[in-house]
């Protein structure tokens, strides 16, 4: 408990430094006739008062003005290879005077930490690549430029997104960046092991215990030495919230933007969180993290008969899955269905001198019908927040992947939720009072009412300063 405090501590302190920093800016700047956008937002969740106002597009450099454009990124190598690189070369081509520089962290807790150091330090990168969490985080602090005016200055369609995705990057009713993906999940499953059981493939409109039943059948001690060998679905107690959702009809606050009330508490909350852990503990139709040892993912390496995972995953097991035959399911249902709506996003920090540019780019990388889009889609990296592609050929029916339901990824979305509850700044402190619980109910050390129990004061105590 000392180190999440600490760790909620100093992450408060980057905050309150962050601010303090934001404000200065825009004190300085309230003082001078300066023509660039100012940073957006009256952050209503975090402080500063003022209304928010778009930012007014600059206009574009003159003939042979040449503008570099900081890209800080999070991808591994082979995005880096495949995706960035080959994006800014077409950029490039397509804007002569504009040259991207890139730069990336491989980490997701690196990038984040790095970038709040970068603005901080009034060394904002120009256009960043955030999660949804940290979208709203950074708009709320005045952090962002407001894309309004951008918008509407180039009449780019926002009804093109999936309503519920791109919501999730306003702040005050302002977008603050284009939505590129969602994380969607599904049940990627190996046919051989379910052909093998004689089981039937997991049809839309199954159910956790059906789910549980098919794991339970594809659990297999392979050769009698009372230990399992075959796992009937690998570990996945990081997405528990979908088990949540699914079986209790609701998120774990009761609003993502302004959380007032923690809900886990409640009965079909608490029975979720037991039934997931039971799979471990009790079935043993899912490898604990002391029982998958260094083996990452269970599924590519023929351990487990079903994965629970987004499409990010897609890319290496076409890769490296060379004995058997995959396919995906649907998520299963509970009293509702319900799926991921976060993800990522392009956005540009206000810090940019070059706000006009790096929404050129944006739009090359994140549009309707943008490049960036395309070539992610060809080379199977996400499940696209665009409407456009969520339906295309080019998405469900790849070449590269025949016969793979892709459409199970973007199935039952009539209630979406995010990973990333709440979506406030506070996000951080409060996950980390979950994970601490958590890990003792997933490591059997505690039921889910005592883990939930022990919650409850600490969520009390934080919700008591969201403003």
């Amino acid at each position: 408990m000392k180190t999440r405090r600490r760790t909620a501590t100093m992450q408060c302190g980057m905050w309150q430094r962050l601010a303090l920093f934001l404000a200065v800016v825009m004190m300085i700047a309230g003082c001078g006739n300066s023509t660039a956008p100012a940073s957006q937002g009256n952050n209503q969740a975090a402080a500063p008062t003022g209304e928010t106002k778009a930012a007014v597009p600059t206009a574009a450099p003159a003939s042979g003005e040449a503008v570099t454009l900081r890209w800080y990124l999070r991808w591994d190598k082979a995005r880096i290879e495949k995706v960035a690189q080959p994006v800014v070369a077409a950029f490039e081509k397509e804007h002569p005077n504009i040259k991207i520089e890139i730069e990336n962290i491989g980490t997701m807790d690196e990038y984040w930490t790095k970038l709040q150091t970068m603005i901080a330090s009034n060394n904002a990168p120009d256009v960043i690549y955030p999660a949804t969490h940290q979208t709203y985080a950074l708009a709320s602090k005045g952090a962002l430029l407001n894309l309004e005016s951008y918008i509407s200055a180039d009449k780019l369609d926002v009804s093109k997104y999936d309503t519920k995705i791109v919501d999730l990057y306003r702040y005050d009713g302002n977008l603050y960046g284009l939505p590129v993906d969602m994380a969607s999940l599904g049940v990627f499953y190996n046919k051989a092991m379910f052909d093998a059981a004689g089981l039937p493939y997991p049809q839309a409109g199954w159910t956790w215990d059906d789910f549980r039943k098919t794991a339970l059948a594809l659990t297999k001690d392979t050769n009698g030495d009372g230990k399992t060998d075959q796992f009937g679905v690998d570990n996945f107690n990081e997405y528990w919230p979908i088990v949540v959702w699914t079986q209790a009809g609701h998120g774990v606050f009761n609003d993502i933007r302004k959380p007032s009330e923690f809900k886990l508490g409640d009965e079909k909350s608490v029975a979720a969180l037991q039934w997931l852990a039971d799979l471990s503990t009790k079935d043993h139709a899912m490898p604990t993290i002391t029982e998958r040892g260094d083996i990452s993912d269970m599924f590519v390496a023929g351990k487990s008969g079903m994965k629970i995972i987004g499409h990010w995953r897609v890319p290496q097991y076409m890769a490296n899955i060379k004995d058997f035959t995959w396919d995906i399911a649907p998520l299963p249902r509970g009293v509702i269905s319900a799926n991921r709506a976060d993800g990522s996003a392009f956005a540009i920090t206000a810090q940019s001198k070059h706000p006009r540019e790096s929404w050129e780019f944006v739009k090359f990388l994140a549009g309707p019908g943008s490049y960036g889009v395309n070539l992610l889609l060809d080379l199977q990296q996400m499940t696209p927040a665009l409407l456009e592609f969520q339906q295309s050929d080019k998405f469900l029916k790849p070449e590269s992947l025949p016969g793979v339901n892709k459409q199970a990824l973007v199935a039952e979305q009539e209630n979406l939720f995010t990973m990333y509850d709440p979506i406030h700044p506070s996000y951080d402190e409060l996950n980390s009072i979950i994970r601490t619980e958590l890990t003792e109910l997933w490591d059997g050390k505690a039921t889910a009412q005592e883990a939930v129990g022990r919650m409850q004061p600490q969520m009390t105590s934080v919700l008591e300063t969201v403003k």
